[in-house]
């Protein structure tokens, strides 16, 4: 189902864009092409047409991507930890280190700091 709204929404913005490309925004473009002769959609039929059209399309794309948000297909989450977060848990705990020997005496101890 989120296939065909994606296909749709394509198909509704190539139209979009088709229809706003013709249309000029100082009342001429598509419109004016007609004003000479009598066709059954006049001047100002064809704007009117334009515009509705470019209306529709832009409230159906709107519609369609909502519904495409709807339909989308959702994925299980698998819960990945960071790399950091493995070794962190993989280290052993601070009781786990070995104890390094102290000498007996406290002189000793002084000398190894100097």
């Amino acid at each position: 189902m989120y296939t065909l709204f994606s296909v749709l929404i394509l198909i509704v913005c190539i139209l979009l864009i088709l229809i706003v490309l013709v249309q000029n925004p100082k009342g001429g473009g598509l419109a004016s092409n007609f004003s000479g002769s009598n066709q059954i959609m006049g001047v100002r039929r064809t704007a009117d047409f334009l515009e509705k059209s470019t209306w529709t399309l832009a409230v159906s794309l709107v519609v369609l991507a909502f519904l495409a948000t709807l339909t989308m297909p959702s994925k299980t989450v698998v819960e990945q930890k960071s790399v950091l977060e493995t070794k962190m848990k993989d280290t052993p705990s601070g009781n786990a280190l070995p104890d390094f020997a102290t000498p007996a005496d406290g002189a000793a101890a002084q000398d190894s700091v100097k």
